[in-house]
């Protein structure tokens, strides 16, 4: 699922070049925290929906990276679909992300961003996909602190 994602300049990226990118960033100075999150976010055009997936490695207080993909479905979705399909996007790469970087004795902590508010239409799915995620045991972040998803990815559409 991880397959081939983009540095914030374009540059392509497969799997195992990812994961040394973003091991490289921690352990280049282990004395910060990290934070490894994810998030997607969606938008329609003309006849298809354009999902962008982010991967953010935060250098607590001092900086961070972000890598992307685009992934474009030639479909027309509801909001409720669009939105649980944006957390399964997220889930998916959370949980081979976190298989990875597990095995490399990685200290950081990790967040799966979701698109979602407590106000506005998404707040119909709201519980229902943060119960999802908790439920595969990963942490969970909405708007206004889900900027993986709410901010980086939103931009990159």
């Amino acid at each position: 699922m991880l397959g081939e994602f983009k540095k914030a300049n374009g540059e392509r990226l497969n799997k195992a070049q990812l994961i040394k990118e973003i091991e490289d960033f921690i352990l280049t100075d282990k004395k910060y925290p990290y934070r490894i999150l994810v998030g997607t976010d969606s938008e329609y055009f003309d006849h298809h929906i354009d999902f962008v997936t982010v991967i953010v490695v935060h250098r607590v207080g001092y900086g961070a990276k972000y890598f992307w993909r685009r992934q474009i479905v030639n479909s027309k979705f509801s909001l409720y679909e669009r939105l649980w399909q944006e957390a399964l996007l997220s889930l998916n790469i959370s949980q081979e992300l976190l298989r990875i970087l597990t095995d490399k004795n990685l200290d950081f902590r990790f967040e799966v961003h979701l698109d979602l508010g407590t106000l506005g239409k998404s707040s119909s799915s709201l519980k229902e996909i943060i119960n999802l995620v908790r439920g595969y045991g990963l942490e969970v972040k909405i708007k206004p602190e889900a900027y993986a998803a709410s901010k980086i990815a939103d931009r990159l559409i």
